[in-house]
């Protein structure tokens, strides 16, 4: 009976390496096996389709062509003419953008101001004699601050088409420089003064589509596309 010992040892061995394969079995996760003709990539939803360009000024981004398929069109307008009242001084302003460029025009009857700059990525940032603009672009506006000195102010200046806008005149009248600039808005609010050399005074009156007699000199005031080039320079 003594040499069956072994036997019964071996065989409840044997018992429990067959339970414990069971129970490491039943515990291990199942995967599930593809097979080769099955696609696991989810559909990509159709991208859509980019607006078409508009011919009229307006605030609607200009689509940038980029390699990169996340890329963000820029959310500048290629063309667009913005004109509103200045907060806290009551004089206007006026910003005119053109393929990136950026001119703008401040004026209060008293003191006024030339700034030029760039447009990107919705934004503005001009800057002039002692004077600066910062303004970000959309919703069909221009919103941001103006600074003329020490003075700051902040603005709306809405999207605007012409008649009403940004206007500039310039003329040398025996060797001296003469510089006009206008603001008008939708609502007939006007604008403006005339510089010779140094000094200047308040613009005459000036309507849209007519020259402008400054004793007994004419001048002819242009829209931005006529002289942004210029003054952007």
């Amino acid at each position: 009976m003594s040499r069956l010992g072994p036997v019964y040892t071996l065989a409840a061995g044997a018992v429990i390496v067959v339970a414990l394969g069971a129970a490491s079995v039943k515990a291990a996760p199942s995967f599930q096996q593809v097979g080769a003709g099955q696609d696991t990539t989810a559909a990509a939803p159709p991208a859509e389709p980019f607006p078409a360009p508009s011919q009229e000024p307006s605030d609607q981004p200009s689509q940038q062509p980029s390699g990169d398929p996340a890329a963000k069109p820029d959310a500048t307008p290629k063309k667009a003419d913005y004109a509103g009242v200045v907060q806290g001084n009551g004089g206007l302003v006026a910003i005119a953008v053109r393929d990136g460029k950026a001119i703008a025009y401040f004026c209060d009857g008293r003191i006024e101001a030339w700034l030029k700059g760039t447009a990107e990525n919705g934004t503005v940032t001009l800057e002039g004699k002692d004077s600066l603009i910062t303004a970000a672009l959309g919703g069909g506006k221009a919103q941001g601050r103006l600074q003329v000195g020490k003075a700051k102010w902040r603005f709306t200046a809405p999207l605007v088409k012409k008649p009403s806008g940004l206007y500039r005149a310039s003329a040398v009248v025996r060797g001296a420089k003469i510089v006009g600039g206008w603001i008008v808005l939708p609502n007939g609010q006007e604008v403006g003064r005339v510089q010779i050399g140094g000094s200047g005074e308040p613009a005459p009156r000036f309507v849209p589509g007519t020259a402008v007699d400054y004793y007994g000199i004419t001048l002819r005031p242009e829209e931005p596309d006529d002289f942004i080039d210029e003054l952007a320079r």
